[in-house]
C-alpha cells in the first residue's frame, strides 16, 4: 500500500498542472457476490490496468467499496466505484485499448474471471480536474455532489478559502486530501454539476466530518455557499478505498 502511494504521490503532483479527466463507473453487488467480484477485480482486472498504466494509456485508477456495501441490498444503489484517470480528452476517447489486450494479459479467456454477470453496471460520469491537493496516503474518502446555483463562485469560494483551509489541516484529525471536480458528461437538469472529494485516514474521522456538528465554524463564517448553493450537497457518499495503482505518465 505504501508502495502504491509513493507512486501515487508523484503521480498526482501532475493532475493539477494537466487538468486531467476522471472517469468514474459505478457498479451493485448482490451481498453473497462482493467477496467474489472484489477478488476477480483485484486478482485479474488490477492487472489489466497496470498494463494499461505500463503502456501509457491510464494514468491511474481506483477501486472503492460504498460503506454500506453487502448491508443494503436495493439493486439501484452502487455498491462499488471504479475511478479511472486519464491524462486528456483524447486518451480517453482510446479508453477501449485498455481491455482490447486482456486475453494476453491475463494469460486466461477474459470471460472465465469476468465480473459483469456478478455485478451490474449503474452509471459512467466523466468529470475534469478543476483543483486538488497532493495526495496523501488515504483509507476512506468521502464525495460529495453539488448542482450549485452559482458555479463560478462555488468554485472560486472551493479554490480561494476551503483549499487552503483544509491545506493547513492535512495530517489532523485524519484529515488526508481535498479536490474538486467538474462534471463534463452526463449533463442535465437532474445531474450534478460538481464533485469535492474528502479523504480521511480512518473511518472515525470521516464520519466526524459528515457530522453537521462538527463542522468548523470559524471557516463556515466566511464562506458565501448559501448563496452559491443554497440547497447544499444532493447527495454525500463515504467510501473505503480498496486498491490505488498510478504512477507518472
Amino acid at each position: 500500500m505504501k508502495l502504491l502511494f509513493k507512486y501515487a504521490l508523484l503521480f498526482m503532483s501532475t493532475v493539477v498542472m494537466g487538468q486531467n479527466v476522471i472517469e468514474v463507473h459505478y457498479r451493485h453487488v448482490d451481498s453473497d457476490k462482493i467477496a467474489e467480484f472484489e477478488y476477480k477485480e483485484n486478482e485479474y482486472w488490477s492487472k489489466v490496468k497496470q498494463a494499461a498504466i505500463n503502456d501509457g494509456n491510464l494514468l491511474a485508477t481506483a477501486f472503492f467499496r460504498v460503506a454500506d456495501a453487502g448491508i443494503v441490498d436495493d439493486p439501484t444503489m452502487p455498491t462499488h466505484a471504479f475511478v479511472l484517470v486519464f491524462k486528456d480528452f483524447e486518451q480517453l476517447s482510446n479508453s477501449k485499448s485498455i481491455w482490447a489486450n486482456a486475453g494476453k494479459v491475463l494469460g486466461v479467456d477474459p470471460s472465465t474471471v469476468g465480473t459483469d454477470e456478478i455485478s451490474k453496471t449503474l452509471m459512467v460520469q466523466r468529470y475534469k480536474l478543476i483543483d486538488e491537493l497532493p495526495l496523501q496516503e488515504f483509507k476512506y474518502a468521502v464525495w460529495n455532489y453539488s448542482k450549485p446555483k452559482d458555479l463560478n463562485g462555488f468554485v472560486e469560494e472551493n479554490i480561494k478559502l476551503w483549499k487552503p483551509h483544509f491545506k493547513k489541516n492535512l495530517g489532523k484529525n485524519g484529515f488526508a486530501g481535498w479536490g474538486i471536480f467538474a462534471r463534463v458528461y452526463p449533463q442535465g437538469m437532474n445531474e450534478s454539476s460538481v464533485l469535492t472529494y474528502d479523504h480521511y485516514t480512518t473511518l472515525a474521522s470521516a464520519m466526524n466530518a459528515l457530522s453537521p456538528m462538527d463542522y468548523d465554524q470559524t471557516i463556515v463564517s466566511k464562506s458565501k455557499m448559501s448563496e452559491y448553493d443554497p440547497n447544499g450537497f444532493r447527495y454525500r457518499v463515504l467510501l473505503e478505498l480498496i486498491e490505488f495503482q498510478g504512477s507518472v505518465n
